[in-house]
């Protein structure tokens, strides 16, 4: 079932409602609340007067300082600015595309690096429980996430998110798969710009850290269920997210 969102920026990178995503007991998630997103720079004023008109949004960017500080995000009046670094590896290699194509990016293994930042994102990282925490906060009417591009650390926070309001696997899955298409612009443009820069393998190392892979999801998945045996516990024991905060959640951010 299709739902239209109330807002739906023209120049935002990967930027979506959830709205509309199935919870198990076949509700849907109200549109127009919980938002995820690449960096908002490049949001037109045309985007911004859309974003104005939402009730009170927070803004959780994930994006380390570096990375927020070359491209900072255009904020609306309303907008309450949270800045919740997620990245648990911005010491061995930092999520900017300029500083990654800046280094030695011949020595980067992609694929590794993907997996591993998978496996230790949903740990111990204070970004998603200060997420939850505003989400368990029963003022917060609506919410965007983002990072760079809204693929990994945006992907792991919304994972949350719609397992908190009772997504299925499949659903957050499909949510992730989604970024593939919706990052092609930007993942296009970026090509571009670098192709002069890099060699054939130094564009394949970039294409990958730009696209989605079921096989990182999956990644962060089976660590989860190592660690605590469900997805359940790990909401529970890593961000106060037990039944009774997820009925609540349920009940704001679901439609009847």
């Amino acid at each position: 079932m299709a739902i239209s969102s109330p807002v739906n920026p023209q120049h935002g990178i990967n930027f979506r409602d959830l709205g509309g995503l199935p919870a198990q007991d076949g509700r849907l998630i109200r549109p127009g609340c919980l938002f995820r997103s690449g960096a908002l720079n490049e949001l037109s004023d045309d985007d911004l007067l859309q974003l104005a008109g939402l009730p009170l949004i927070h803004v959780v960017d994930y994006r380390d300082a570096g990375e927020s500080e070359l491209h900072p995000d255009r904020l609306w009046p309303g907008a309450v600015y949270h800045v919740m670094p997620a990245n648990p590896l911005s010491a061995k290699v930092s999520a900017s595309l300029d500083t990654l194509v800046g280094e030695a990016i011949h020595d980067f293994d992609a694929e590794s690096f993907m997996l591993e930042l998978y496996r230790l994102l949903p740990f111990n990282n204070p970004a998603y429980r200060h997420l939850s925490a505003l989400l368990r906060d029963p003022t917060t009417t609506s919410l965007l996430q983002h990072c760079a591009v809204g693929k990994d650390r945006t992907g792991i926070g919304s994972a949350l998110v719609l397992f908190a309001l009772g997504a299925s696997k499949e659903t957050v899955m499909r949510d992730y798969l989604q970024t593939q298409q919706n990052l092609a612009p930007f993942r296009d443009r970026m090509l571009s710009l670098f192709a002069a820069k890099l060699d054939t393998s130094g564009l394949g190392k970039l294409e990958y850290v730009l696209s989605v892979h079921r096989s990182c999801l999956q990644a962060a998945f089976e660590e989860i269920e190592q660690h605590y045996g469900s997805i359940d516990d790990w909401l529970a024991q890593e961000f106060q997210l037990d039944n009774s905060a997820r009925a609540l959640l349920q009940r704001r951010f679901l439609l009847p």
